[in-house]
C-alpha cells in the first residue's frame, strides 16, 4: 500500500488507454495512405504503408527529381518538354527491344546454313607458282538444294591451269553440282597460278545459285576466299667485288632467276640506289624514265642477268643495295620479293691529285697535266695505269695516259706527266654552251691489289675544272663581187700592168668564247697595192692606213664572243686597189699578207693572237673574178 502510493495513478481507465493506442495506430495508417512519393510520414509503420499502398509513387520518384531538378523553371512549359522528351526515351527503347527480338527469334537466310570449308595447297601460297584452291561445301539446312552450279571469279590475271568438280575435270566457267541432299557435301579444286603482291591479297569469289522448297524458291551464296602470297618465284641475287672500294666506280650484276614451272611475264626490277651512289648505266638495257629496268620475259627453270655501273662516294664500313622485282602485266605490276644487299666498304688504297702547270688552257698549245698518286693502303699495289679523261672538245683524244709504275709499296707516291694538245678552236655543234669555257679533267687509274686472290680495281678520282682561253679565228679574204653577184670591185679582170684594178678586202673574227679587249687587226699591203680609203666596220674606230709601212688596221674594245649562232657578226671591209706594173707580168699578185688580229682574254686575261689567210687576185670562189688572176 506504502508503494502504492509512492507511484502516480493514471488519469484515464485502461479501456480508454487502449482506445487511445488504437487510435494512434490507425492514424498512422491513414497518414501512410496519404504519403507522397518521397514517404513523408515519419513513422515506420507509415512508411510501411506508404510503400505497399502506393509502389507507383516510388517508381516515378527518380522522373518527378529529375523534372525539379532540370525541366521545373527552365523551360516556360516544362512539363509539356519533360513529357515529350519521356515519350522519344520510350520509343527508342521499344525499337531496340524490337531489333533485339528480331536478331534472336527472326527468320533466318537459308544460306546461313550453307557451309564453306575453304583451304589452299600447298599451305604456303608462292607468286608465280601453281597452288590448288579447295572449296568443301556442305548442305546444312533442311532442304534439299536442287539444280545447284557455282561460278568461281578469279583474282587478276590468275592463270587457271585445271577445275575439278568431286575429282572430275570440268571444262568452262560454270560448274554445275546437280543435287545437294540434307547434309551432303562436295568439293571443287582450282588449280592454277597467282601473279600477286608478295604480301598483299588475291581474293576469289564464288557464286552458288540453286532451288529449293516445294515452290523452287531460287536462292544465290556468295562468299570471298582471300590469300596472301608468302614468297616468289622470282629470285634475285646480286653479285658485287669482294672489296667494295669507296670514292670510285663500281660495276654489279643482278642475276634473275624463274625457279617456277611455267613461263614468267615480263619483269620490271626497280632499283633503290644508295645515297653515295651515282647510277651511270646498265646493259644490256637502260633505265626507262621511271629509274625502272624493264626485262623480258623468262622462260621456267631459266636465269639471266644485267649489269649497271656508276660511281661510289665518301662510304664508311658498308652499303647497302636494294632492288624490287615485279611481275608486269600491261601497266600493271605485282612486287616480288625484295633483294635487299650489304658489301662491306673500304677505303681507296691509291689516290691521285690532278695539277696543270698554268692557269688556263690555251687553244693551239699543248698542256702539261701532271698527276701525283699515292699508295695509303696496306697492300702492295701493281700493274698502274693512271691518266685523266675530259669530255672537251679542244682536246682531240677523250683521254691520255701513261704507265706509272709496276710495284708501289705501301706509303709510296709518285708523279706522272702528260702532254695534251688541245685544238685551236671547235665547231658550234660540238658544245651546248657557248661562252666562258672550261673544261673538266678527272684523273683515274686502274691497278691490281697484290693478295690472294688478285683484284684488279678501278679508281676514278678528283675533277680539275679549268677555264678555257678563248679560242681566235681570223677569216681574211678577198672579193670582187659578192656571193648575189653583185659587183664592188671595178677595173679590169684579168689586171692589166699599169691599169687599176680594184678589189674589196674582208676580215671576219669568229669562234671567241670570251670578250676580247684591245682587239686589233693588221695588215701588210702588197706591192703596187694602195688603200682607197673606202670601208665599212660593225664596230670600233674606222679602218687607218699608215703610208709609211704600208699597212691598213682596225682597233676596238670589248669584242663580244662570235662563237654562239646568235652572235653579232663581227667585220671589218675595205677597198683596195692594185696598179701592177711590167714586171708583175705573169704573176698572181698578192693583195695583203702578214695579217694579225691580237687582244686579251677578258676572263683569263691571256694575250691572244692568230693569222688570217694572205689575200691574192686569185678568187677561185668569185663569179667573175675566178680564173683571172694573172696580170696581163
Amino acid at each position: 500500500m506504502a508503494l502504492m502510493k509512492l507511484l502516480p495513478l493514471p488519469q484515464m481507465s485502461l479501456p480508454s488507454l487502449v482506445f487511445s493506442n488504437m487510435s494512434s495506430f490507425f492514424e498512422k495508417i491513414t497518414n501512410g495512405l496519404k504519403c507522397d512519393s518521397a514517404g513523408t510520414p515519419e513513422s515506420v509503420i507509415g512508411r510501411t504503408v506508404c510503400v505497399v499502398a502506393h509502389p507507383g509513387k516510388m517508381i516515378l520518384f527518380p522522373f518527378l527529381h529529375w523534372f525539379e531538378e532540370h525541366y521545373k523553371g527552365r523551360y516556360k512549359f516544362a512539363r509539356a518538354v519533360f513529357t515529350a522528351d519521356l515519350f522519344l526515351l520510350g520509343l527508342a527503347l521499344l525499337l531496340c527491344i524490337a531489333a533485339l527480338f528480331l536478331f534472336l527469334f527472326g527468320p533466318t537466310d537459308i544460306t546461313e546454313k550453307i557451309h564453306y570449308d575453304v583451304a589452299v595447297a600447298p599451305r604456303e601460297i608462292i607468286s608465280g607458282a601453281p597452288s590448288t584452291l579447295i572449296i568443301r561445301y556442305t548442305n546444312g539446312t533442311k532442304e534439299e538444294l536442287r539444280n545447284v552450279t557455282m561460278n568461281i571469279a578469279y583474282p587478276a590475271h590468275f592463270a587457271l591451269q585445271e577445275i575439278l568438280f568431286d575429282d572430275t575435270a570440268i571444262h568452262g566457267d560454270l560448274i554445275d553440282i546437280g543435287t545437294i541432299p540434307i547434309g551432303g557435301t562436295g568439293s571443287l579444286k582450282i588449280k592454277g597460278v597467282m601473279f600477286g603482291d608478295v604480301g598483299g591479297e588475291q581474293t576469289f569469289r564464288s557464286l552458288m545459285t540453286f532451288t529449293y522448297g516445294e515452290e523452287d524458291a531460287l536462292a544465290q551464296k556468295m562468299a570471298t576466299h582471300t590469300f596472301s602470297p608468302s614468297g616468289s618465284t622470282l629470285k634475285l641475287e646480286l653479285l658485287l667485288p669482294d672489296k667494295v672500294i669507296a670514292e670510285q666506280p663500281i660495276s654489279g650484276t643482278i642475276r634473275y632467276s624463274n625457279t617456277g614451272e611455267i613461263d614468267f611475264p615480263e619483269i620490271t626490277i626497280e632499283p633503290e640506289w644508295p645515297t653515295a651512289f651515282t647510277f651511270f648505266s646498265a646493259s644490256p638495257l637502260s633505265p626507262y624514265s621511271d629509274l625502272s629496268f624493264h626485262l623480258p620475259s623468262i622462260d621456267a627453270g631459266k636465269s639471266g642477268e644485267m649489269t649497271f655501273s656508276g660511281h661510289l662516294g665518301a662510304v664508311e664500313n658498308q652499303i647497302t643495295f636494294t632492288f624490287h622485282p615485279s611481275f608486269t602485266f600491261d601497266e600493271v605490276t605485282y612486287r616480288q620479293e625484295t633483294l635487299v644487299h650489304t658489301s662491306p666498304v673500304i677505303p681507296p688504297p691509291l689516290t691521285a691529285e690532278i695539277s696543270i702547270e698554268k692557269e688556263s688552257l690555251r687553244p693551239g698549245s699543248t698542256t702539261e697535266v701532271s698527276i701525283a698518286y699515292t699508295n695509303n693502303g696496306e697492300i702492295d699495289i701493281e700493274n698502274i695505269i693512271i691518266g685523266f679523261t675530259s669530255d672537251s672538245p679542244f682536246f682531240s683524244e677523250d683521254s691520255y695516259q701513261t704507265n706509272g709504275a709496276d710495284l708501289l709499296l705501301p706509303g709510296e707516291s709518285s708523279t706522272v706527266i702528260l702532254n695534251a694538245p688541245l685544238r685551236s678552236s671547235i665547231y658550234q655543234s660540238e658544245v651546248d654552251a657557248y661562252e666562258n669555257l672550261a673544261a673538266d679533267l678527272q684523273v683515274f687509274a686502274t691497278y691490281t691489289l697484290n693478295e690472294d686472290p688478285e683484284q684488279d680495281i678501278s679508281y676514278l678520282g678528283p675533277t680539275l675544272t679549268v677555264p678555257i682561253t678563248t679560242p681566235l679565228v681570223l677569216e681574211s679574204y678577198g672579193r670582187y663581187t659578192m656571193p648575189s653577184g653583185d659587183q664592188i670591185g671595178r677595173g679590169v679582170l684579168p689586171p692589166r700592168a699599169d691599169m687599176t684594178t680594184k678589189y674589196w678586202i674582208f676580215w671576219h673574227v669568229a669562234g671567241t668564247t670570251s670578250v676580247l679587249n684591245n682587239t686589233t687587226i693588221t695588215g701588210a699591203l702588197g706591192d703596187n697595192v694602195t688603200f682607197t680609203g673606202r670601208q665599212s666596220v660593225s664596230q670600233g674606230s674606222a679602218v687607218s692606213y699608215e703610208t709609211s709601212t704600208n699597212t691598213v688596221s682596225w682597233n676596238t674594245d670589248g669584242l663580244s664572243p662570235t662563237l654562239s649562232p646568235s652572235s653579232q657578226i663581227i667585220g671589218v671591209a675595205f677597198e683596195v686597189a692594185l696598179t701592177p706594173d711590167d714586171s708583175q707580168i705573169g704573176s698572181v699578185p698578192t693583195l695583203m699578207n702578214t695579217i694579225q688580229i691580237t687582244g686579251t682574254d677578258a676572263v683569263t686575261g691571256a694575250f691572244v693572237s692568230t693569222y688570217g689567210a694572205n689575200i691574192t687576185t686569185n678568187l677561185p670562189n668569185d663569179a667573175l673574178a675566178a680564173g683571172f688572176a694573172e696580170v696581163q
